[in-house]
């Protein structure tokens, strides 16, 4: 059965995201510890009456047993379109289920759900190197990048002016701004006329006496 989480099944959601990080590994940013299992538990315990969070579980049948879940948020931007998507954060089904189709089923109905509420994009974060869902057809559109502190004020921190030999042969190769400037419109660049003015107010003019002769 596939269906919306609710209140009792908080410890079944929290078996479940337990053998999601130990199966996924440490990862080196951000990095989680055990009292990230009580954070999740206590955010599901706090948000799950949230119309804005979206959380789904598969059931077994036979014993009701919580066998798999997703998890994700309805977000929004400031800035950018859409303003409003749905945010992907877990999807998760217990190895003694899998290939049964959980996983197909649980994001069917979360899209429908998304689709009711006016949603057109879902939006899901991967850690570096895993090429797994932009093989299955999601598109990147963002990388983060993350510093200490420290290296950040590293990186930024002034550095001595290094003087750079300039070769004979690459100066005399390259052409000279106003060439570029004509070449590429046809007129006198700017310093070329600069020069001409200063050169026409460097010719002395012939001074007027009395009687209108030089």
């Amino acid at each position: 059965m596939i269906r919306p989480a609710v209140f009792a099944d908080v410890p079944g959601l929290r078996r479940l995201y337990a053998a999601l990080v130990a199966e996924v590994g440490p990862t080196p940013y951000p990095t989680h510890g055990p009292e990230d299992l009580d954070s999740f538990t206590l955010l599901t315990v706090q948000r799950i009456e949230d119309p804005t969070l979206l959380m789904y579980v598969a059931t077994d049948d036979d014993t009701g047993e919580l066998v798999g879940f997703l998890g994700g948020e309805i977000s929004q931007r400031a800035i950018g379109e859409p303003r409003v998507f749905g945010n992907a954060h877990w999807l998760y089904i217990a190895p003694t289920h899998r290939g049964r189709g959980f996983a197909r089923a649980l994001v069917e109905r979360g899209v429908a759900d998304l689709e009711m509420l006016g949603v057109t994009h879902v939006e899901l974060a991967a850690v570096a190197g895993d090429t797994q869902w932009q093989a299955r057809g999601w598109v990147p559109f963002l990388v983060h990048h993350a510093l200490p502190l420290e290296a950040v004020r590293a990186g930024v921190a002034e550095r001595p002016a290094v003087d750079q030999p300039t070769s004979a042969a690459s100066t005399a190769s390259a052409p000279a701004p106003h060439a570029l400037s004509e070449a590429l419109t046809g007129y006198p660049s700017v310093d070329k006329q600069r020069k001409r003015r200063r050169r026409r107010r460097a010719v002395p003019r012939p001074r007027l006496v009395a009687g209108g002769h030089p």
